[in-house]
């Protein structure tokens, strides 16, 4: 059996944080935990990523989910995306602090509680939670190993898109959330903001000064994020581990919304390559 508790962290600077702590039924020594950051226009209950918690919760982890701050959704919103306003003003930076704050109520929590042990933490990132999850291992030495999962290689790309001229000029743009057909800003201070902290925000950096064990899980047919960035992230850490899984996508078979109780095949793969890695790391 697991316990799930759910709280809100809420600090000055930042907008609400819904987290999600998910942990075996104490009584056994504490487990290591792993905190599982999503995607651009993901959230912590998008589609089959329940699911995996539990499977993770199952293999004798604690597993925290999380919703970045400026994500769009709210704690009262937890998967829609209701505060545009929010996501407008999104950045890489806040991201990684909002990492650090999850971090930090884990390590307050830890051993109070929730039946885990906050030494042994491991990430795992999906898609731009990816490249975020690899900063955060670089920067904050409470991490112990990382994985990703159909994880980005580079953020310098993405704020430098071809309507840069008008982007700037009108300072902001949209994208389409194909899901629901809503038209999502992007402020051009996620841009500012990267060049301001480039060498903080750079992945190549972090990977290539990579001092924890390093996981790269990806899927071989993955049009959202190539299956080239994993090449150049091992390229980058010839120490760490790539794990391609064949004909996987970038979501390894799940979608929003997931119905069905069972697990995609590409995603029971992807998490039985992760939890030996985690097992053999933490």
């Amino acid at each position: 059996m697991t316990k799930i508790l759910s709280t809100v962290i809420r600090l000055n600077d930042h907008a609400p944080i819904a987290v999600d702590y998910q942990f075996p039924e104490i009584g056994g020594n504490p487990v290591p935990v792993l905190i599982f950051l999503h995607g651009f226009k993901g959230f912590k209950d998008w589609g089959h990523f329940p699911l995996i918690a539990e499977y993770l919760t199952r293999a004798g982890f604690a597993v925290v989910r999380f919703n970045f701050s400026h994500n769009g959704t709210t704690p009262e919103n937890p998967t829609e995306f209701v505060d545009l306003e929010a996501f407008g003003k999104n950045t890489f930076s806040l991201e990684l602090s909002d990492v650090t704050a999850v971090i930090d109520d884990i390590f307050w929590r830890g051993g109070k509680e929730l039946n885990c042990d906050p030494s042994r933490l491991g990430l795992i990132g999906h898609s731009r939670g990816g490249g975020i999850a690899l900063l955060s291992a670089h920067h904050d030495n409470r991490v112990k190993a990382v994985a990703t999962w159909g994880g980005l290689c580079d953020f310098e790309a993405r704020v430098n898109p071809p309507d840069l001229i008008e982007w700037k000029k009108n300072k902001v743009a949209y994208v389409e959330n194909s899901r629901t057909g809503q038209m999502l800003p992007l402020n051009f201070s996620i841009r500012e903001d990267f060049y301001k902290h480039r060498k903080k925000l750079s992945i190549s950096h972090a990977v290539n000064h990579m001092s924890v064990p390093q996981l790269i899980v990806h899927g071989t047919a993955d049009n959202a994020v190539s299956i080239s960035e994993a090449e150049k992230l091992n390229s980058w850490n010839l120490l760490a581990q790539l794990v391609e899984i064949e004909s996987g996508n970038h979501t390894f078979g799940g979608k929003h919304p997931w119905n069905s109780k069972e697990l995609p095949a590409d995603t029971i793969k992807a998490l039985q390559a992760t939890i030996s890695f985690f097992r053999e790391n933490l």
